[in-house]
């Protein structure tokens, strides 16, 4: 389960900012989502394998406190933008 907490909790904190920031702009709400939960995890990936933790230690667990937050942050960041963007493109036009 350690594997996959990091990934778990940057797709919750995709799909928490990624929808938010969307209503906020006035885009739809699934492309918010999806495209939250696609930021989220896309994010995780790229600055785990460019080694960048912004919060947390590499050598620590995955349940360290530090790194739960590392990856709920890095995840809503992501998720933020690539949701921002999917809700904009799926905006009703009319």
């Amino acid at each position: 389960m350690d594997d996959f907490l990091p990934q778990i909790l940057a797709a919750v904190g995709g799909v928490i900012l990624g929808p938010i920031l969307t209503k906020v702009m006035g885009g739809s709400r699934t492309g918010g989502l999806l495209g939250g939960i696609v930021g989220g995890l896309a994010a995780h990936y790229g600055l785990d394998a460019a080694d960048i933790h912004v919060l947390g230690n590499s050598a620590a667990g995955a349940t360290d406190v530090m790194n739960i937050v590392n990856s709920l942050l890095e995840g809503g960041v992501g998720g933020g933008v690539l949701g921002l963007i999917g809700g904009m493109l799926m905006k009703k036009r009319g």
